[in-house]
C-alpha cells in the first residue's frame, strides 16, 4: 500500500507594518505521512509540541479534513497520520496555519480530489480569519494576502513575490508562548488616522524596497503602530530585541528586526553576520532572565509539497 507524504512550511507574518497582509514561508516544516485505513483518525505526533496536541479526531489536522469532507459531501473513513513537526507552537511561526493546510491536504489524499489554490484558501479561512500565514504555507515565498468578502463568502486574493537572495533570516525563539487569540485581544478596536497612515506608508514602502532592492529602507519599512506597540509589552525581552531596529548601524549586516506574527519569536533580516545578530537578540532576552534559541532559516520558495511512496 502506498503512503502519501505532506510537507508544509512554517511562516512569519505581518513583517512589521504589513499587519494581516503579508507573510513569508520559512524552512521549518510540518511533515505528515498519511496511512489510509478505516476506524477514524489516529495521530502519532513527534517533534515540537508532540505532548501538547490531541492524538484523536479532535486534532486540528483531522478536524480540518473532516470539515472539508462535510462541505463537499464526501465520506472519509480515516487514516493514521504520522506527524513530525519542526515548527514551535504558539511562537508566531504559523504552526496552526501549517496544520490547517495539512488537514486540507489530508482530505485531498483520502478523497482523491484535487482542489484549486483558491478553494484551499477559502476552506482554510474557516479556521483562521486572516491569510498572511495560510498563503505562504501553501504557496511558499513572500505572499501578499488580501481577504475579499462577497456576501457571506470570504476568499483570499494572493500575489506571490520573489524574495531577495541577499536577505537572510535569523529567528530568536524564547522559551515562553504567546497565545494568538490573546494577542489579538490586546489590540485596540480603533486607531487614529495618523497611525493608520503611518502603517499604510510603511507597508507600501516594504514592497517597493524589495522590488528596487533598497535594503537601506528596510528598518523604516518594518516600523509599526498597529500591533507591535501593544504586544511587545506582554513578553519579557521583546522590547529589548525590537530596539535593535533603531540601531541597525551598530550591527553590521542588520537590515531590521520585527516580531514574527503575534510573537513570541523575533525575526531579524540581514545580509551577513547572522550568528552575531542572533547572539545579540539572545542577549536581549537574557537581560530579562529569558532563554532564547536562535535559528538561521531560509525562505521556502515552494510551499506545500505532496509526494507518494510505495
Amino acid at each position: 500500500m502506498s503512503n502519501t507524504h505532506i510537507i508544509i512550511p512554517a511562516s512569519t507574518s505581518n513583517l512589521g507594518a504589513s499587519f494581516d497582509a503579508c507573510g513569508l514561508a520559512l524552512s521549518l516544516y510540518l511533515r505528515v505521512t498519511v496511512e489510509q485505513r478505516g476506524g477514524g483518525f489516529e495521530v502519532v505526533p513527534s517533534g515540537e509540541g508532540a505532548d501538547q496536541v490531541p492524538t484523536d479526531e479532535s486534532n486540528l489536522i483531522a478536524r480540518v479534513a473532516r470539515h472539508v469532507a462535510e462541505n463537499r459531501s464526501k465520506k472519509l473513513d480515516g487514516a493514521q497520520l504520522i506527524v513530525q513537526n519542526d515548527i514551535p507552537l504558539a511562537r508566531g511561526l504559523g504552526s496552526s496555519s501549517a496544520a490547517i493546510i495539512a488537514g486540507i491536504s489530508v482530505y485531498e489524499t483520502l478523497s482523491g480530489e484535487r482542489l484549486t489554490d483558491e478553494e484551499i484558501l477559502r476552506y482554510a479561512l474557516h479556521f483562521e480569519e486572516h491569510g498572511d500565514n495560510l498563503a505562504p504555507s501553501l504557496l511558499g515565498g513572500l505572499v501578499v494576502a488580501c481577504v475579499v468578502e462577497n456576501g457571506e463568502v470570504r476568499n483570499l486574493t494572493t500575489i506571490k513575490r520573489a524574495w531577495p537572495e541577499q536577505i537572510k533570516l535569523v529567528l530568536a525563539i524564547p522559551d515562553y508562548e504567546m497565545n494568538t487569540h490573546e494577542m489579538r485581544e490586546a489590540l485596540p478596536q480603533n486607531v487614529s488616522l495618523s497611525d493608520a497612515v503611518f502603517n499604510v506608508q510603511r507597508a507600501a514602502l516594504l514592497q517597493a524596497a524589495i522590488s528596487e532592492e533598497r535594503f537601506d529602507l528596510f528598518s523604516e519599512a518594518l516600523r509599526d503602530r498597529l500591533h507591535q506597540t501593544h504586544r511587545v509589552p506582554r513578553g519579557p525581552g521583546l522590547a529589548e530585541v525590537l530596539r535593535m531596529n533603531d540601531e541597525t548601524d551598530k550591527h553590521p549586516g542588520l537590515l531590521g528586526v520585527a516580531m514574527s506574527g503575534a510573537g513570541s519569536t523575533m525575526i531579524a533580516f540581514a545580509t551577513k553576520n547572522l550568528s552575531a545578530i542572533g547572539e545579540t537578540m539572545s542577549e536581549g532576552f537574557r537581560a530579562y532572565d529569558v532563554r532564547a534559541r536562535t535559528v538561521e532559516v531560509e525562505v521556502d520558495k515552494h510551499g506545500r509539497n505532496i509526494a507518494i511512496s510505495s
